[in-house]
């Protein structure tokens, strides 16, 4: 089974919501990205637009699925750049656009995006 699908079928389950307990960091391409979780919020940190960008792309083909996921189990996983949200996944997610499109709860702040790519581009000079 692909993960697609096993998410899928773990989302079409009766989750009793969660609580999540976590505090790590992690690697991507030599960047370090911490997740930090408590109670029903998990909190992810990318130190760089182009992190972030790495992180979609190698996620992208499960990404509905986990949101579906966390929004059963009642978690709300919230992703940082620099600082600003740029994405909201599961229980506390309003869709947006894209969220709509993917039926899933995801939402993607163009505004948080923007501004830390701003920052990051500020913080070169």
């Amino acid at each position: 089974m692909d993960a697609s699908r096993a998410l899928a079928a773990i989302a079409d389950e009766d989750l009793a919501p969660l609580d999540v307990q976590a505090d790590l960091a992690a690697s991507i391409d030599g960047h370090e990205v911490t997740v930090e979780a408590a109670a029903n919020r998990i909190h992810v940190t990318v130190p760089a637009v182009a992190v972030g960008a790495t992180l979609i792309r190698r996620v992208r083909g499960v990404l509905p699925g986990a949101a579906r996921v966390l929004a059963a189990a009642d978690l709300t996983l919230v992703v940082r750049v620099r600082g600003r949200v740029v994405a909201v996944l599961g229980a506390e997610a309003q869709p947006g656009r894209l969220g709509r499109r993917l039926d899933a709860p995801v939402q993607i702040s163009a505004d948080g995006a923007l501004t830390a790519a701003v920052r990051e581009a500020l913080s070169t000079f």
